[in-house]
């Protein structure tokens, strides 16, 4: 049996130093076996040091009052009220709080998420109570953000003898919440001051027990 010249031959261009790899996948991909399709590179949404993450914003704050009554006269009663806030930190870490009651005055202030403060009701007549509460809470590099609400309620004097239950408190209200971005409580001053609303009703007057 006579081999050819051709059949003698290793096949050059197999050993061709420029046939490689690549080159092959190259080749295969011409023939339709290989699909070649450039890299791609996974990342993730890092927050940087200064931007708030907004998933780790401050949840939505709750709130309950309750009262005692410290004095009973002909004209007047003097409750002190009682509010406990609450609200989660999605991202973990230690809620900061401050809240405070702007009207009427004075003004009472806390750091915490407890606010108790003095309200003297006139008799036969409702107070409407109003002030701010800040939640603050910190996402994974740092950084705060606060929730901040507008809190309201009112108190009420019914009129009867200070030897009998005279006094009564409405739920605690929050609307108008808002986001800032800061390292400290911001403020939760009003605006502007409410006057002390009173509605009154008949005046008469109670007899002091």
């Amino acid at each position: 049996m006579t081999l050819s010249r051709q059949q003698m031959q290793p096949n050059a261009e197999t050993h061709s130093p420029g046939f490689d790899r690549r080159s092959l996948l190259r080749r295969a991909a011409a023939a339709g076996a290989v699909g070649w399709t450039a890299p791609v590179l996974l990342t993730t949404e890092v927050a940087l040091a200064g931007v708030f993450s907004a998933k780790c914003a401050p949840g939505n704050v709750t709130a309950s009052a309750s009262f005692v009554r410290t004095a009973c006269a002909g004209a007047s009663s003097t409750i002190v009220i009682t509010i406990n806030f609450a609200g989660p930190c999605p991202c973990g870490g230690a809620a900061v709080w401050c809240s405070q009651k702007n009207s009427p005055t004075p003004t009472v202030s806390s750091a915490t998420s407890t606010l108790s403060f003095p309200v003297t009701v006139p008799i036969f007549s409702t107070v409407t109570i109003t002030g701010k509460v800040a939640l603050g809470c910190t996402d994974r590099d740092g950084d705060r953000q606060f929730a901040v609400y507008n809190w309201s309620m009112t108190a009420s004097d019914n009129g009867g003898p200070c030897s009998t239950v005279v006094n009564s408190i409405s739920g605690v209200t929050l609307s108008s919440r808002t986001l800032a971005s800061s390292a400290t409580c911001p403020s939760l001053s009003a605006l502007a001051l409410a006057p002390l609303t009173v509605r009154n009703s008949t005046a008469t007057t109670r007899n002091a027990q």
